[in-house]
């Protein structure tokens, strides 16, 4: 063999071993909530893939550990619940620990307790590499979404600000499409809706400038916050979990058109 062949089978088989080793086709995850705290009834754990993940997700691989460094016993459900194109899946935590007074909870009480640290660890070979979220467990959260109380400031018109939604609280990482704006028209307003600031903020830039006249911020029945409150109901609320939600909820606002000059004077 001469030097070229020889060098050649170097090359290839360093490139074959830099394939095995390379993260290249394996999808990266992150954890949702996304903020730094987490309510003692927390109900799910949403992960995002920036690929889809091959195959069925395991829960063998997803552990909760305490403070000090423990497994929290029989804190998730071994459900988990992937999105149809792969991109997310959900990890519900045990939903009878979760709800007061139930079989579950009155005998194991609640996995997670307020003051205590949290850390979500998965180690799933598929992945890009492993999943360490930590949280800080706050006070328990049993008032549902409030959009009376959101704060935000109409547009301008001619231009293509966002329109920026202070909440009263975290929403579902996935529940950005669950906002919307009613143009006025009636229609559904074309843009793109995001959640930011540990989903306390939901913020919608318009695909076209926004226009003078009535609009409103609407609200699918389906938003639930991370311990599973709809707008409609608490999830410890037994009946009230179950009932149906209004089609929606709104809140109006008007983009104003520019007020004309006085006469004479200059813009």
């Amino acid at each position: 063999m001469n030097a070229s062949a020889a060098l050649l089978v170097v090359l290839l088989l360093w490139s074959s071993t830099a394939a095995a080793d390379s993260p290249t086709g394996r999808p990266h995850a992150t954890a949702y909530p996304s903020g730094a705290s987490i309510p003692e009834n927390l109900l799910r754990i949403e992960l995002r893939f920036s690929a889809p993940l091959n195959g069925t997700f395991d829960m063998r691989s997803v552990r909760l550990l305490g403070a000090d460094g423990r497994e929290v016993a029989d804190a998730l459900l071994d459900l988990p619940l992937p999105a149809a194109d792969g991109s997310q899946v959900t990890i519900l935590l045990h939903p009878g620990r979760v709800k007061s007074d139930v079989g579950a909870n009155l005998t194991l009480g609640r996995a997670l307790h307020a003051g205590s640290k949290i850390t979500l660890a998965i180690d799933d070979p598929r992945l890009a590499r492993s999943i360490r979220k930590s949280w800080q467990v706050v006070a328990s959260d049993i008032r549902p979404p409030e959009p009376a109380r959101w704060s935000f400031r109409s547009p301008a018109p001619g231009e293509r600000s966002p329109l920026v939604v202070e909440l009263d609280g975290p929403v579902d990482s996935s529940a950005a499409g669950l906002i919307t704006i009613r143009a006025p028209d009636g229609s559904r307003l074309a843009g793109t809706a995001s959640l930011v600031n540990g989903e306390t903020t939901w913020r919608f830039v318009p695909t076209q400038p926004w226009r003078a006249g009535r609009y409103a911020i609407v609200v699918h029945p389906e938003l639930e916050d991370p311990a599973g409150n709809r707008v409609c109901s608490p999830f410890e609320s037994e009946a009230a979990s179950q009932a149906d939600c209004a089609p929606t909820v709104a809140r109006p606002f008007r983009v104003r058109a520019p007020s004309p000059s006085p006469p004479g004077e200059l813009r």
